[in-house]
């Protein structure tokens, strides 16, 4: 895993004390990047308001104090707090999407936790550093269709049938654990993979084949978004960043003025 960098990615998160025990989780394994998407305001507000300043004149959150965080002040002050995800997860090269599948069957490929360390060793290539992005929902929701139509792939933790819900900071401490302190080294590689397209690319594709049925005035009788569906197809696809290249450019081709 020398070669793959973790991003923690929490989706509307509501509870500043599950935010602060995934930053320490983080800590514990030596992880520190750490993404908020569309937090809860008035947790977070209250959260900001109410932190104390540090002998060395520096913020220190209430979650620290709380001793939810307890050695990861550090990881929340640099948290990037985002208004979508695919801000969130724009510098990522693969994102993964952690689910219960309760009465759920996600079009996305579906891993185990036990088996996330292949899965990437297979899809990333070797010789160039990589990010990775993984994303967590709400305590309330979890992720959403829409959420999971952003993820290469979505990343379930076996539990018992009778409770498969976990708390959001025990599942971060889980998924940091597989990816981070587990395992520095991954399994062994069969072929070496072609790159892949980063998060960041196939949003700006999606962008652009939206933009070109604008153009052409297409429009689904029902009014239907087809956002989701396109950027789903384009994961499911698999291309390259060299295929990812040339849709690109047909793409500028077929926006060219006649």
């Amino acid at each position: 895993m020398e070669n793959i960098s973790i991003k923690i990615i929490l989706a509307r998160p509501r509870n500043p004390d599950n935010i602060g025990a995934a930053a320490r989780a983080m800590a514990n394994f030596g992880l520190s990047e750490l993404a908020l998407v569309a937090p809860h305001i008035p947790t977070w507000r209250e959260t900001a308001q109410t932190a104390a300043t540090a002998g060395s004149g520096e913020p220190i959150w209430l979650m620290e104090r709380a001793r939810a965080a307890v050695g990861a002040a550090d990881i929340i002050r640099a948290a990037k707090i985002c208004d979508t995800l695919a801000e969130a997860a724009a510098d990522c090269d693969l994102l993964l999407g952690t689910s219960a599948l309760q009465r759920r069957t996600p079009d996305r490929d579906v891993i185990l936790l036990g088996g996330a360390l292949e899965f990437l060793s297979e899809r990333l290539p070797v010789g160039k550093k990589h990010k990775v992005g993984v994303l967590f929902g709400s305590e309330r929701t979890g992720l959403t269709n829409e959420d999971l139509s952003h993820c290469h792939a979505a990343l379930n933790i076996p539990t018992s049938e009778k409770q498969p819900s976990i708390n959001l900071g025990q599942a971060v401490a889980l998924v940091c654990y597989e990816l981070a302190g587990h395992s520095s080294v991954a399994p062994p590689r069969a072929a070496r993979p072609a790159a892949v397209p980063s998060v960041q690319e196939i949003e700006r594709v999606v962008l652009d084949i939206c933009a070109l049925l604008d153009e052409k005035e297409f429009a689904d009788p029902g009014g239907k978004d087809y956002k989701s569906a396109i950027r789903r197809s384009l994961l499911d696809a698999r291309l390259t960043k060299g295929a990812m290249g040339v849709l690109k450019t047909l793409l500028r081709r077929a926006r060219l003025p006649k």
